[in-house]
């Protein structure tokens, strides 16, 4: 089977991928020479001295070949796209990066997407319920403004993202640290479909490969080099979300964080992204008006809002637009009788500092307050 570029057959390449794995920057190396000389054979690995070591020679020319073509076959069945750096659909932002994948496995479509506005929307697998909502409301008015949400599709932050670019019939894309038809998260095996069907799904690994703890981080590196910007919902200093703000940070892509209460573990790692330069994050405006004058044709920032609008018109108040809304930000949000109001205004409703500062940018993510100067608020209705 040869592709239509450079005459590389595919079975190398998934040989080259096989062997090293993914993200690897050997297989890159490798890849260049084999523009040149076409095969892997003895001839051939004889001028990777300085590349690869003999084991590494011997692992190449040892590769079950029938191994790659049962992959490609299990591809074929399963109507899985085998896209690599020779062929034309290749994205040009995964492009730019060292570590680029010399193939991926997509079941989907991502041939436009150099041409869309993509935003990776990240977090914890242990989220908060503030955070929860804050990616799937994020997500949602993305997607609604014509924006393409990029995640992982691992439980937390990345379900809540997908979920909400899907409620409004947006296109998403999950980058995968598996094969695309091994059942990692059952419960999201709808989701999964979904997506499938209306943005993609990615992976560097074949169909059935089953999860390990190396492929969640290393399929970071795409899921930021896809976007022109990645949104961290909530970071501890722990947190697999810094990896990919640095990965982003790196590749020159935008950063965005959500701030957070400084005492909390979950928004320490937000912080200190903050402190060293991240862009704050209080609106999804934020992010369309970061990107608008890039995509004008595409982004859609009144289509976006629109539907806040309707509600707006259609009733005297919008205290009963609160579906997804957390019980704390309920009760604060029935409690706003002025149009203006500071954070004093709020305090008998007893409830703490901290969650305060949570419900304030819950309402301001919805986009139901804006933060004036000088720590005041208003309603935006």
């Amino acid at each position: 089977m040869l592709l239509s570029k450079e005459n590389i057959t595919l079975v190398n390449l998934i040989t080259l991928q096989q062997v090293f794995g993914a993200g690897s920057l050997k297989a890159v190396k490798i890849f260049d020479l084999l523009l040149e000389n076409k095969l892997l054979d003895k001839h051939f690995t004889n001028s990777l001295d300085n590349i690869i070591n003999k084991k590494d020679v011997e692992k190449l020319l040892k590769y079950d070949i029938q191994k790659a073509y049962k992959i490609i076959d299990d591809c074929v069945k399963n109507q899985i796209s085998i896209v690599t750096l020779c062929d034309d659909n290749y994205p040009k932002r995964l492009n730019n990066i060292n570590d680029k994948p010399i193939l991926l496995y997509i079941k989907g479509s991502i041939d436009n997407i150099d041409n869309l506005p993509a935003v990776s929307v990240v977090g914890p697998r242990n989220i908060s319920d503030f955070g929860k909502k804050a990616a799937f409301s994020i997500s949602k008015r993305l997607a609604k403004g014509n924006m393409v949400v990029v995640s992982g599709a691992a439980v937390g932050a990345d379900t809540c993202a997908h979920k909400g670019a899907l409620a409004v019939g947006g296109i998403t894309i999950a980058v995968l640290g598996c094969g695309i038809c091994y059942d990692y998260l059952p419960q999201n095996r709808q989701m999964r479909e979904q997506i499938a069907k209306t943005g993609c799904l990615i992976s560097e690994h074949p169909p059935y490969t089953a999860t390990t703890r190396y492929g969640f981080p290393v399929r970071n590196r795409i899921i930021s080099a896809l976007s022109l910007g990645t949104v961290v919902v909530e970071a501890s200093l722990k947190s697999g979300s810094l990896i990919t703000a640095r990965l982003a940070n790196e590749q020159g892509r935008d950063v965005f964080v959500i701030p957070g209460n400084p005492t909390l573990e979950n928004y320490k790692g937000s912080n200190a992204l903050l402190r060293d330069g991240a862009i704050p994050l209080l609106n999804a405006l934020d992010i369309f008006n970061q990107y608008i004058f890039q995509f004008p044709e595409i982004i859609d920032i009144e289509k976006a809002f629109k539907e806040d609008c309707v509600e707006k018109k259609n009733k005297k108040s919008l205290k009963n637009l609160q579906l997804g809304l957390s019980n704390e930000a309920k009760i604060v949000y029935n409690n706003l009788n002025n149009q203006k109001f500071t954070v004093d205004d709020l305090l008998h409703l007893s409830l703490r500092d901290d969650t305060l500062i949570s419900v304030l940018t819950e309402l301001e993510i919805e986009g139901l307050i804006k933060a004036l100067p000088g720590g005041n608020y208003e309603l935006t209705n």
